[in-house]
């Protein structure tokens, strides 16, 4: 989007602007509703409590999950750490992608050194680091696996995992997928996934406030909690209850927050993701062609057959990535993000370790003009620099 802030083309790190309706929301809740639900029966309480009832339907809806196995919290990074520390215990086996992001590989790292687990890498395609199902299915089969995590699409190509393939073929080893870059950016209908836990940010896609987000939880999952502490519910003992959601939901929740997710998750419903998703590949497809025909300019994990979200990895030769992106937005006011977009691995595995890359990521609010700004951006870098 182009305005005066400039072109925004970092919707992979977040979204900007936010859907319509979610700054007036968070308002109205900060100012008409900002009780603490489910503490008390006041009208305030009992408001604040609806908006949240309210925000979890609509995302429920929107991801096609059970409401009442809906999670809400701080963010995809909590959730993730939730499913891990819930779930794993001593020696546990985990296979995962080689595109994981920190989210997920700092957690398991530290439990790896304290429970002793033992992580499984699937390499993926050289070009892509995308694992295949029969790959995935291998390492499962060749020792017990407690977890298999996938990110549902990588944060640095954008490439699109088969993780319903995937969990399909290591049933019943239950699967973790990693939905920050595909919830409100792909149509997603969880109760046909066939995965056992799927986080999401409620900022990037899904367009809503900051410091939210969801877990969506299949039947039977169990996970112990990662935080313990006042529900508003069963006051009278000293354990978390056993149902959903307040397990796993203690404390104060971000109010303002989910309301806002539920107004943006309102707005994609009537919008429907699938026409967010159509605009979203042809912009990227538009500008993967224009920059791919640049000499000197290199795509990277890009696989033009197969599925990709709204995000693609570019290098110029002999130009550094971040000082390429600091150019673009001083000179040219186009905002992306350069280096290693917390996701190491991935770029080891692309072999873009440990310069990075500049990464453009499109919205439902990018423009044609916003790609083909900064395709003749680059094309002015490539060919006379950046000094």
């Amino acid at each position: 989007m182009t305005a005066r802030h400039g072109t925004y083309l970092d919707h992979g790190a977040t979204s900007f602007p936010k859907a319509p309706g979610v700054a007036d929301t968070v308002g109205r809740f900060l100012n008409e509703e900002a009780g603490n639900p489910g503490r008390g029966g006041h009208r305030l309480t009992v408001a604040a409590s609806r908006a949240i009832e309210l925000a979890r339907q609509r995302v429920a809806s929107l991801l096609g999950a059970d409401p009442e196995r809906t999670l809400l919290g701080p963010g995809a990074t909590f959730w993730i750490n939730s499913v891990l520390q819930g779930w794993l215990g001593p020696g546990d086996r985990v296979v995962l992608s080689a595109l994981e992001h920190n989210a997920v590989m700092r957690p398991l790292r530290r439990l790896e050194r304290g429970l002793g687990l033992e992580l499984v890498v699937a390499e993926g395609a050289p070009s892509t680091g995308v694992p295949s199902v029969a790959e995935v299915a291998l390492l499962v089969a060749a020792a017990p696996t407690r977890l298999v995590v996938l990110c549902h699409a990588s944060n640095v190509s954008g490439a699109v995992l088969p993780v319903a393939e995937i969990a399909a073929a290591v049933a019943p080893v239950p699967v973790l997928v990693d939905g920050a870059q595909t919830a409100g950016n792909l149509p997603i209908d969880f109760s046909r996934l066939g995965a056992a836990a799927f986080a999401c940010s409620g900022h990037k896609g899904l367009l809503g406030p900051p410091g939210v987000g969801a877990l969506l939880l299949a039947d039977r999952v169990e996970l112990e909690p990662l935080v313990c502490g006042g529900t508003g519910s069963r006051s009278e003992s000293e354990e978390m209850p056993e149902w959903l959601p307040d397990r796993l939901e203690a404390g104060t929740p971000n109010g303002p927050g989910i309301a806002g997710l539920g107004a943006a998750c309102a707005w994609l419903a009537d919008r429907t993701v699938e026409a967010v998703r159509d605009r979203e590949e042809r912009l990227t497809r538009r500008a993967a062609e224009g920059l791919a025909g640049i000499p000197g300019v290199r795509l990277h994990g890009r696989d033009e057959a197969a599925a990709h979200v709204g995000i693609l990895s570019f290098t110029v030769g002999g130009v550094d990535s971040g000082e390429l992106a600091a150019w673009l937005d001083r000179e040219h006011g186009i905002m992306l993000r350069a280096g290693l977009h917390c996701a190491p691995a991935a770029h080891r595995r692309l072999g873009t370790f440990p310069d990075g890359t500049v990464r453009a990521g499109f919205g439902p609010f990018s423009t044609e003009e916003d790609v083909d700004r900064l395709v003749e951006a680059v094309r002015h870098a490539a060919s006379s620099g950046v000094r």
